[in-house]
């Protein structure tokens, strides 16, 4: 059973991955609540979002959707901070890493349950009593 909902969970992070939508974070939640070490869990991430993303940029590029001159610098930022990252991270070990990920996944939470009370009151679909100055159904 388990691999039956690991491959389900990679599937959706596939998807999530190539839509560039964050397919790593569904990924590394599942290995965190399936209770891999943190370390361990964030280097399989690495490893399966490389072949996910070079898939999904190799579409993207062929439906002339990848826009290298904007990605070009990202990329050089994104490798430097790869290199701290790294650093940090082994300095911080995998109990710390651990709590700021599921403070990083708390507070990701919040806002999206803030952001959809919001949705609820500006389309109405609050539960609240009908009052006398509601227009008749």
């Amino acid at each position: 059973m388990e691999l039956f909902i690991s491959t389900l969970v990679g599937a959706a992070a596939g998807a999530l991955g190539a839509m560039g939508l964050g397919g790593g974070g569904v990924l590394l939640l599942w290995l965190a609540l399936s209770g891999a070490d943190q370390l361990a869990a964030q280097g399989l991430n690495l490893a399966f979002i490389l072949p996910v993303g070079l898939l999904g940029l190799w579409f993207h590029r062929k439906n002339g959707l990848a826009a290298f001159r904007v990605a070009v610098p990202m990329v050089l930022g994104g490798l430097l901070g790869l290199g701290g990252g790294v650093l940090l991270a082994g300095r911080l070990g995998s109990a710390l890493l651990s709590r700021l990920f599921g403070g990083l996944v708390g507070i990701i939470a919040l806002r999206e349950l803030w952001s959809a009370r919001g949705l609820f009151r500006k389309n109405g679909w609050g539960l609240r009593a009908k009052s006398s100055q509601d227009p008749p159904a």
